[in-house]
């Protein structure tokens, strides 16, 4: 080996080494670096509107970006979440109670095996929710607890997003060309995987996470409204359940309904069945369509599962990691028979 290659693998070696050290050392800032990422790409049509109202001033109008992003999405979900965590915390104490009429859930139980007995009087019945839904508040609680109990880390995360937000906003032109100039690939391709990439983030978070995140909130009105109680917190589960391929926010809404029916007035179950049909079911059938059209479509079932691995994986931030992974995966197998397959069959005509 001369002199000039051991100088190249040594350069390569310390490169390496850096690059390892660096990423160890940004690890516990992935989540605000996800987080800014997703809101820079989703945000960006507003940002180059608001670019070219202040004339091209960058630092102004990603100030009033980041200011338009706390007004739509931070403050309301902070709110939503303190009030969804709140929720749950109450109704995993009442179901913790013996007493029949503090526990919702013995009573639930109570009232379905006493029906059962009327229309099938053979038929032995006894039923226990009681402790698969004491797990389930659990895991909900101890996953969403974190949020709420590490105020400092969650206020200096928040902090490096606004910041790292602002600064892909301002310098993202020079930003693209500094990893262009890094990338062994030709600019063609470049340009391709950045603008596929961008394209699968938006259709996934736009297409599948904020129809979802609609439908619960609109959900959650509704529950509100027809007097079922913890109405914040079933909206939240609803936003999950419309992940769920074919039955999606019936999973909750039919139950719920149902518990209506059973413990309510019948006027409050027909109120909210009316209400599912048309506020939530438009949703889909309207604003999905308009959020997917001309992008990269993700199966629903798939975001359920990056959704609920990334949370598994991640803590919460995995609500919006794991779609981010999943959307940067597709985006590369978009890019794939392009340019890998494209090559080999240059490769073969040469040979």
């Amino acid at each position: 080996m001369d002199r000039q290659n051991l100088q190249v693998y040594f350069f390569l070696g310390l490169i390496f080494v850096a690059l390892v050290i660096v990423f160890f050392m940004f690890l516990p800032f992935l989540g605000s670096v996800v987080l800014a990422t997703t809101f820079a790409v989703l945000f960006e049509p507003v940002y180059e509107k608001i670019l070219k109202l202040s004339r091209n001033q960058r630092s102004v109008a990603s100030l009033a970006t980041i200011l338009t992003i706390l007004i739509i999405v931070f403050v309301p979900l902070t709110l939503i979440g303190i009030k969804v965590f709140g929720e749950a915390q109450d109704l995993y104490l009442r179901i913790t109670q013996p007493n029949t009429a503090i526990n919702p859930v013995t009573k639930i139980e109570n009232t379905l095996e006493h029906n059962l007995k009327i229309f099938f009087p053979k038929l032995s019945v006894s039923l226990n929710l009681n402790d698969s839904i004491k797990s389930f508040f659990k895991w909900f609680t101890q996953n969403l607890g974190p949020i709420f109990s590490g105020l400092a880390n969650i206020l200096t995360s928040f902090l490096l997003s606004l910041l790292a937000i602002y600064y892909i906003f301002k310098d993202g032109a020079r930003l693209k060309k500094a990893v262009f100039r890094v990338s062994p690939l030709p600019e063609k391709y470049n340009v391709e995987i950045l603008e596929k990439v961008k394209s699968s983030i938006s259709s996934v978070i736009k297409g599948n996470l904020i129809v979802a995140m609609s439908q619960g909130i609109v959900a959650g009105i509704g529950f509100t409204i027809f007097g079922v109680p913890n109405a914040a917190l079933w909206g939240f589960v609803t936003v999950v359940a419309a992940l769920v391929p074919i039955v999606g926010t019936s999973l909750v809404l039919a139950p719920v309904i149902i518990y209506l029916f059973l413990f309510d007035t019948l006027f409050s179950a027909i109120g909210l069945l009316a209400w599912s049909m048309l506020a939530v079911g438009l949703i889909d059938n309207l604003l999905g369509p308009k959020l997917i059209q001309k992008k990269i479509q993700v199966h629903n079932f798939l975001i359920l599962l990056s959704v609920l691995g990334g949370i598994s994986l991640f803590g919460p931030i995995g609500f919006l990691l794991g779609p981010f992974l999943l959307a940067f995966l597709s985006a590369l197998l978009q890019i794939y028979p392009s340019l890998i397959l494209r090559k080999k069959e240059v490769v073969e005509m040469i040979e």
